[in-house]
């Protein structure tokens, strides 16, 4: 058998659905979305070959038998559609799918059974097509009900739907199908037009996009897709009809231009329609592009992003670069992120920032332990979530009720955070960090496949990052821990002083609570407050004991080695400095200011005080005079109190005077 060149699509589209079908199915075959797919695209398939078959035989008493199969395969085309759409769509009226198929079967068998539908065979230059029978446009009718009901169906889902990824989704599948109806210009010739039938151009297009649709529904941007596919479609159905019009029907109008050089005009109208062809694919390719890179801007900033995230200098300073990355270039609805405490082993909500929709704020002590359905399901998938594809897979896969239980408490899980995609943070195996994001701003848009790889890349920067910061944090809290314990062990050669620097931190911790608006400004105000507080008198581990413990007074060259003290402790700590930040250091630096500028070292005056160091001041001196000193006997609180007023606005911030005044009101210091 010689195999006819009119014939080689029809293999390749039988071929290529034969493929996807299968493909798709082994991806999911517990997933009736894949199931249904496979037996559209095995219909197809032996609607194609069958064609194929008829193509290269030239014994036409085999013509009709395989024009019978070809229908066959042809008349489950329309239910199979609707099969797909029912179950993509989550119909819960599955009778009607039943009906459609059933009523396709008595389709075959009027095919099998006369002439009703396909009568005889034509014959053409390219091969054969079917004569239709009696009862064959009653035929198209009914075949084209499944259809049409498909597309509405679409239609309407589409625009009940509330959700942007369902939008996306539908309008792609859609489309998609838009594209495959158009390969109903195969009917033609059948019709008494005399083309060849190139609907398989639309076929392949449309096969393509909805098979990589289901195995992966966010690989691609649907409106640049379908806008391509059908631009494409266009272009190779006109070159095509130009060639065939050319080769086939123009040949005698070429004759009496040319005469016997007549066989130029089609060389060159063929070469033009190719160089025509080459020049509109790559128009269109330009529009991808240019719409690709108008609606993906920010992609390339996120990219650099990335790798400025892994070179933040601390926590507050990664958290506050991956939070304005996301929301504002990303333009998403929510962005929140969670950080893992090793030392509770749970992920603490670190900070969240709201832009548009109903979203509301969660508790800032928020918390996720390590039986959270959205760290156990990250933690072993090791890659994104996205709740509206776990929905989807929930509602179309049969499953054991335990893991449909678990996906249920998941899907409430990421709803409760506002997390339409939850992407982990790992370095190497462990999961370090977990970023929520909501929908974009633009119901239009939703995050594709391509945002979500720059994500990941992202993720994994700030894994590295957050597991160098756990890193340098144990590092800094045992060198923090030893220096406390030197001062701990300073003060307890003295009785006067044992405990002075943890009173001091409580008191100012009691403070900083009461000035929380006035610590907003301040990264971790208030833990903050109390590492400066803890630190403030280290510099004193540089002071001989026989100063810092003498019993009479100092003389000037002593007094020059304590008012040095706030200076030992900067260096003290200057290799943990970048970690405590410079508002800890402030507080350590300056807590020996007067508020009317008479203290040291520096002499400064006023707000122009770090608040720490005003707080810090006033929590020193109201220890030290409510305690027992070689030098005199402790003040009672009541007594201490009134030397605070006495001094409010001399050594002391009058608004830290009036807190600590409304403390001991309330007995709390």
């Amino acid at each position: 058998m010689k195999l006819s060149i009119h014939s080689l699509p029809f293999f390749l589209t039988s071929l290529l659905f034969f493929g996807l079908s299968c493909f798709v199915f082994f991806k999911g075959r517990r997933s009736a979305v894949n199931r249904s797919f496979f037996i559209l695209g095995l219909s197809i398939t032996i609607w194609q070959f069958s064609y194929f078959i008829v193509y290269n035989l030239k014994d036409t008493s085999l013509h009709l038998s395989l024009f019978r199969i070809a229908y066959s395969g042809l008349i489950f085309i329309a239910p199979a559609i609707y099969h797909f759409v029912a179950v993509f769509l989550n119909l819960r009226n599955k009778k009607i799918v039943y009906f459609f198929y059933l009523l396709s079967l008595f389709g075959v068998f009027s095919v099998f059974r006369g002439n009703y539908i396909v009568a005889g065979v034509q014959l053409f230059t390219w091969g054969a097509i079917l004569d239709p029978g009696s009862f064959y446009s009653l035929f198209l009718a009914v075949w084209s009900l499944p259809l049409t009901s498909s597309i509405y169906l679409l239609y309407r889902a589409y625009h009940r739907s509330e959700s942007p990824y369902n939008k996306k989704r539908i309008k792609y599948v859609l489309g998609s199908l838009s594209i495959a109806s158009l390969a109903l210009v195969d009917v033609f010739p059948i019709l008494g037009f005399r083309i060849y039938p190139f609907g398989f151009i639309f076929l392949i297009i449309s096969g393509f996009s909805t098979a990589y649709a289901i195995v992966r529904y966010r690989l691609l941007n649907i409106e640049i897709v379908v806008k391509k596919a059908s631009l494409l479609a266009l272009g190779f159905a006109s070159s095509i009809s130009i060639i065939y019009l050319n080769a086939f029907y123009l040949q005698p109008y070429f004759y009496i231009v040319g005469g016997n050089n007549w066989i130029i005009f089609p060389i060159v109208v063929s070469l033009f329609t190719g160089i025509g062809l080459f020049r509109f694919i790559n128009f269109v390719r330009t529009i991808e592009e240019d719409e690709l890179s108008k609606k993906f801007s920010y992609r390339p900033i996120l990219k650099r992003e990335a790798q400025r995230v892994a070179r933040a200098r601390n926590l507050n300073e990664l958290i506050v670069y991956t939070l304005r990355d996301l929301s504002s270039w990303m333009r998403l609805s929510y962005v929140g992120i969670f950080i893992k405490d090793v030392s509770a082993n749970e992920f603490s909500l670190a900070k969240e920032v709201h832009r548009a929709g109903d979203h509301k704020n969660h508790k800032p002590d928020l918390t996720l332990d390590e039986n959270n359905p959205l760290v156990i399901k990250l933690r072993s998938d090791k890659k994104p979530l996205i709740c509206s594809e776990i929905e989807y897979y929930l509602k179309n896969t049969k499953m054991y009720s335990r893991e449909q239980e678990f996906l249920v408490s998941l899907i409430k899980e990421m709803k409760t955070l506002g997390a339409e995609v939850s992407i982990p943070s790992f370095c190497e195996e462990d999961l370090l960090g977990i970023i929520n994001l909501g929908n974009k701003i633009n119901v239009h848009e939703i995050i594709t496949a391509q945002d979500l790889d720059i994500l990941v890349s992202l993720a994994n920067n700030i894994g590295r990052a957050l597991q160098g910061f756990m890193l340098k944090k144990e590092k800094i809290r045992l060198i923090v821990a030893s220096q406390r314990a030197i001062i701990s062990a300073i003060e307890a050669k003295d009785f006067s002083t044992h405990g002075h620097t943890e009173r001091v931190a409580g008191y100012a911790s009691l403070i900083g609570e009461k000035m929380k608006e006035n610590l907003l400004a301040i990264p971790h105000g208030l833990s903050a407050l109390n590492w400066s507080a803890q630190l403030h008198d280290v510099g004193k581990i540089a002071i001989a004991d026989e100063v810092l413990f003498k019993p009479s007074a100092l003389n000037e060259d002593e007094w020059a080695q304590i008012r040095e003290h706030p200076f030992n402790g900067i260096r003290i700590v200057s290799s943990v400095r970048e970690w405590l930040g410079e508002d800890v250091c402030s507080g350590i630096l300056e807590h020996h200011e007067n508020y009317d500028g008479s203290g040291y070292p520096f002499g400064k005056k006023g707000e122009a005080i770090h608040i720490f160091a005003r707080i810090i001041r006033t929590a020193d001196a109201f220890d030290v005079m409510t305690t027992t000193r070689p030098y005199r006997p402790a003040l009672t609180k009541a007594e201490a109190m009134e030397e605070l007023r006495k001094y409010k606005g001399v050594y002391f911030d009058p608004l830290v005077v009036e807190v600590v005044e409304d403390l001991y009101k309330k007995g709390e210091v």
